[in-house]
Order: structure tokens, then sequence, then C-alpha cells
């Protein structure tokens, strides 16, 4: 067996050994998954696909006692190959952080650690520890920017296996709340280019990104009734990457609900509709926001809202009380009215014994009429005018009987 071949044989002893010194010394513990609702680690994670078919030796969830995370996940895979360079192990491990501060001030702290030359003389000696036998010449270089967003970089350790030099990068990167760590080991007596690195840094990068971005899992929902005068409200709808702020906009669309056009002026969660609604459909857009994007979901649409006409009475308002000097009369509700009435006025009116030749008594506006000694003989009606989007209309009630 040659060299490199015996070298080879002993890389999944000093891969693990890398992987417990400079990334995590977590342990698997009890199976977990990540919890409902949160970003899920296992999609940041490289796979076989993105390493030329490399074969999958190990993947699991597990919590960082390192790290303060929410779910982290790693998948270890071998024999792998990024163009025309072969790998003979592939680490990567997606960290979903409890916030975006925690996340950036552990992968400075990293940095810096990594940064000091007591920080690399740690290291060496605990690559060594941990590979007894199997390494020489275990040198730790300094943190490099890496490109792949804020506070990145990249470690590049060289050593030897049997007296062969290999290449292991370490890179770490987060995005938002997610720290991402790679690590990336050469063949023997190979190298691994940096922008290998990065390139997959950078894969791993971008689906953490598509987890934490704002995403509908239920378009919002719209109630109330599609009338003239009516109140819509809606619901924000349910959403994946925890959205901080939402935005609300009205829009209007033909009768088959395809063309839409935003209501100027509609922009918060509930709509009065309007005449001009007549013959259209009303939906909401709902604009989902955190610190890394926005996305936008709409509603189904309304029935088209129908034509109106004025309200109709169906029974006249009512008095109750008695009609004498120094009582008080209550208009019983403003009657039963069809045409969905928005707005209903009050008007007392004096009216000769037979309850005819009525007139308006001044300031009397409201739902009750305190009776006076200048409508002694009178008798007393209520006049109810009911509104809507189309117009109004007045009905009056029956008269009292005369005031004594």
């Amino acid at each position: 067996m040659t060299r490199a071949a015996r070298a080879t044989l002993l890389l999944p002893a000093l891969a693990a050994a890398l992987l417990l010194v400079l990334v995590s010394d977590a342990t698997a513990g009890a199976v977990q998954r990540p919890p409902v609702g949160s970003p899920d680690p296992r999609q940041m994670v490289l796979g076989a696909s993105d390493l030329g078919g490399a074969r999958v030796t190990a993947q699991r969830y597990y919590r960082d006692p390192d790290f303060p995370s929410v779910i982290s996940y790693e998948r270890e895979l071998e024999s792998a190959r990024v163009g025309s360079t072969r790998l003979v192990a592939v680490d990567s491990e997606a960290e979903v952080g409890t916030s975006a501060a925690i996340t950036a001030s552990f992968l400075r702290e990293f940095e810096r650690f990594v940064g000091t030359k007591a920080g690399r003389r740690l290291l060496t000696q605990a690559i060594t520890r941990e590979a007894e036998g199997l390494v020489s010449n275990v040198r730790v270089g300094r943190p490099r920017a890496l490109g792949v967003g804020a506070d990145s970089f990249d470690v590049l350790v060289t050593l030897k296996v049997l007296g062969l030099r290999l290449d292991a990068r370490v890179a770490a990167f987060r995005v938002d709340r997610v720290l991402g760590l790679l690590i990336t080991m050469s063949q023997p007596g190979g190298r691994v280019p940096r922008g290998v690195s990065k390139r997959l840094a950078g894969i791993m990068a971008a689906r953490a990104k598509a987890e934490l971005v704002p995403r509908s899992t239920g378009a919002p929902l719209i109630t109330g009734t599609a009338q003239v005068g009516q109140t819509l409200t809606a619901t924000r709808g349910s959403w994946r990457g925890s959205p901080t702020t939402f935005a609300y906009q009205w829009q209007r669309c033909d009768g088959t609900g395809l063309t839409c056009v935003a209501i100027t002026g509609a922009a918060g969660d509930r709509y009065v509709v309007q005449p001009t609604d007549v013959g259209a459909r009303i939906r909401v857009a709902v604009t989902a926001r955190n610190t890394l994007a926005s996305a936008t979901s709409v509603s189904s649409p309304t029935a088209v809202v129908p034509e109106i006409a004025p309200p109709v009475n169906v029974s006249p308002p009512t008095i109750s009380g008695t009609p004498q000097v120094g009582q008080t009369l209550t208009a019983q509700g403003a009657g039963t009215w069809t045409g969905n009435p928005v707005e209903f006025r009050f008007q007392w009116l004096r009216c000769d014994a037979a309850g005819g030749t009525c007139v308006s008594i001044p300031g009397a506006t409201a739902g009750t009429y305190g009776v006076t000694s200048g409508d002694t003989g009178a008798t007393i009606r209520v006049a109810v005018t009911a509104r809507n989007g189309a117009g109004e209309t007045t009905a009056v009630s029956g008269p009292t009987a005369p005031v004594t």
C-alpha cells in the first residue's frame, strides 16, 4: 500500500479530531428537531449533489453547548469534489441562534480567538493531542475575511499525515441569527483553494437566507360584507421567517378578480367599502418584513360589490314614554330598514292634535326628547333618517297622544 493510500485511511479519524477541536464539542444526546415554525438548519447544510455526488457519512440535529442555539444540524461527507478540486472530507454545520446579536458576537469572539498567537497555539496543541500519532507539523493560519456576509472569515490549517501535506480550511459566517461553519479537507498532498471554501460557504449562506426570509404559509383572509358602507377586516395570514412588521394594501379588482390596482389611502387592516367599488371585487395584500427581506401575500377577492339604492324603511320607529310636560319620550330604535344603512339621524317633530302639520323642534336631534310646556295640546312624532352610500331616506313614527 502506498504512503498516500495509508494516509487516506487515517483521514476520517483526523477529520473527526479537527471537527472536535475547531468547531464544536456538541453531543447529539436525544434526537431533536427544530421547534414548529422555526428555521430548519437541515435545509442549510451541504448535500451530496453540492459536492459531485459525495458520500454522506453522518448527519444529525443537536444543540451546541458552546453557542446558545435553538437547534443545529451537521452533515459530514467524504470523497467530495468541487470542480477540479478533490476533497477527502467536508463537514457543514448550520446553527440557528437565539438572535442575530448573539450570533454576531459569537462569530467575532471566535475570530478574535483564532487571531491571537495564544489561540492558534492552543488549537495546534489540541489538534496534535486529538490526532496523536497521525499528524505532525500542524500550523494554524491567521483568519482572513471570507467575503460571505458580515464578519465571515476563513482559517487555513496545514499539517502532515505520514509525511504528506494536507489542507484543512475552516470557514465561519453568519446570516442574521444563523451561524454557518464549514470544514474542507484535501486529499493527501493536495490543496484546498480558498475559492472552494468561499463557494461552498456561499451556497450555505444562500440557503440560510431562503429559510430566514418571510414566507407565507397561509394567505390573509377578509371578513365582513362587501357592500358599500360596510367595513372589511383583514388578517395577517400565517408566515415563517419571524416577520417583525406587517403592512396592508387594499386593492380594487375587476369583476373577475384578476386585474387589481391599489386603492389610494387604504393601508390599514380595515377598509370601508366605497361607492366607487360597486361592480368590483376587493382584496388585500399583506407585506411581511424582517431584517433580511420582505414578502407579500394576497387574499382571495371578495364577492362583487353590488349596486345599491337608498335605504328602505320596513317598519317605522316607535315612541315610548308619557306625553306630559316634564316627561321624557324615547325613540324605540330606528325602525327596521333594508339597504344596510350606515348612519341614523333623529329629529323630533311637534304636530297638531290630529298628528298633522308637523314642524321640527329646534335642537331636538337625540334619541330622547324632554317634553316642555310649549308642547301642551300638541302631539309629538320622531323622524329617523337612514343613510347609506347611495343616499338617505326618512321614516316618521306615529304621533303620541296630545301633550297634557
